[in-house]
């Protein structure tokens, strides 16, 4: 055996089987760079701001810490949602490569430790009071910090002392922990899990509920529009770096022979690529990335907080239901929604809010595989069109904006669908 095979042997038994190391390597990666581009102090002080300032949508944390600390808050949230995932023993799966990939995704725009934990402690309490283990529903909770500017809004309302509306943001973010489970349990029923940010719909009717209370008690706040543009050459970078690490990850990780084709036609009857294929799912998350750095060149994006936040979403979730054969039509769905828009309104196509819609339109990448190219560019064009739109019933408080418009566009689009394929179906049988 040569020192190249004993080296992979040793990876691939230490390391690359264990899905939790290869995350929070990649997680002190970020950590790393964030302290090459600034300074220890520079860090501290902008995760100072970071934590101090309001998280709702959208909130671009490159601008309110710098981008230093910005990379260091999505390395720490990662760090601490596998440690808790760990100290609950959770089993990794699919789902867990989503999760952790939203969660540093939405790191750079809303979400931080701090405001994570109160909505994590509710999660706990509901295992504790439901009599199940912690493990067995921890995934739901820690997706319900996508809720997280919930628990530290309150500190910036008028006429609220600081300290009082963050105790009152605490006891909301254990109320949305506790109920996340049986809340996003019931709405995967409303879009037959072709939704696969279920928790993000599940968290705008919750997020929709909490700012109806604020706004029946009086409670106003403006909502954000911040966002970064001054480091599209890194971010652009720093995708190259994630998307390479990951497809490394997966070759050398397996002697599973998959071609590319059929990396790219990955598919699983319950979305689960990483049960069915392991560490072979690693190579399609990489060529997500990939994918999602050749659609900003074609379409001159401009890189900021968000923008490689939904990325490293979609990038999450390329072991759990998204696949490019499913994600291209939707994509593409979306874009010519944004295009019909700008021949409308004057909007660029290219404009921030409307990649951002199209990135994470990749949710609904399930009813491509289900129901065909065609109806997957409908869901997308469908998707781009909510998603824009439905960030003001919830004001801005569900930083899975775009989970909230998935769910809403699936339980639009089956009942067409089932419509329209039963009338195919009757007329190609002549029962018309």
């Amino acid at each position: 055996m040569t020192k190249f095979e004993n080296t992979r042997h040793w990876l691939h038994d230490n390391f690359l089987t264990k899905p939790y190391r290869v995350q929070s390597v990649l997680f002190l990666f970020f950590i790393a760079k964030g302290f090459f581009h600034d300074t220890p102090q520079g860090i501290l002080l902008g995760l100072f701001h970071i934590v101090v300032s309001p998280d709702i949508l959208v909130t671009d944390y490159i601008v309110v810490g710098g981008f230093g600390a910005a990379l260091v808050n999505a390395g720490l949230s990662g760090l601490v949602t596998v440690a808790v995932l760990a100290l609950a023993k959770h089993e990794p799966l699919g789902l867990t490569m989503g999760t952790l990939g939203l969660v540093v995704g939405i790191a750079f725009f809303g979400k931080n430790p701090f405001n994570m934990m109160p909505i994590i402690l509710g999660g706990f309490i509901y295992s504790r009071f439901m009599g199940v283990p912690f493990k067995n529903c921890i995934l739901p909770a820690v997706l319900g910090t996508c809720l997280a500017p919930v628990v530290t809004q309150l500190a910036f309302v008028p006429n609220i002392p600081a300290a009082l509306g963050l105790i009152i943001g605490g006891f909301i973010g254990l109320f949305i922990g506790f109920v996340i489970n049986p809340v996003a349990a019931a709405m995967r029923k409303a879009h037959e899990g072709y939704n696969l940010y279920n928790v993000g719909f599940a968290a705008g009717l919750i997020g929709l509920c909490i700012f109806a209370l604020f706004r029946n008690f009086g409670i106003n706040y403006e909502t954000a529009n911040i966002w970064s543009n001054a480091y599209n050459t890194e971010l652009a970078i720093f995708l190259l770096m994630v998307s390479a690490y990951f497809i490394a990850c997966g070759l050398l990780g397996t002697s599973e022979n998959l071609t590319l084709l059929e990396i790219i036609n990955m598919d699983s009857e319950d979305h689960d690529y990483y049960k069915k294929h392991a560490e072979q799912s690693y190579v399609a998350m990489g060529l997500l990335g990939l994918f999602c750095w050749f659609f900003m060149l074609i379409v001159d994006g401009t890189y900021s907080g968000p923008i490689i936040g939904a990325i490293l979403s979609v990038i999450g979730f390329g072991a759990f239901g998204k696949g490019l054969a499913g994600a291209i039509p939707v994509v593409a769905g979306a874009m010519i929604a944004a295009i019909v828009n700008y021949t409308i309104t004057g909007i660029p196509a290219n404009s921030s809010n409307f990649l951002l819609a199209a990135l994470f339109s990749t949710c609904l990448s399930p009813l491509t595989r289900r129901f065909g190219v065609k109806w997957g560019i409908a869901a997308g064009f469908v998707h781009l069109s909510l998603a824009t739109q439905v960030g003001i019933f919830h004001g801005g408080l569900n930083l899975y904006n775009n989970g909230f418009a998935g769910g809403l566009t699936a339980m639009v689009m089956l009942p067409l669908i089932s419509f329209f394929e039963q009338n195919k179906w009757r007329s190609k049988n002549g029962m018309d």
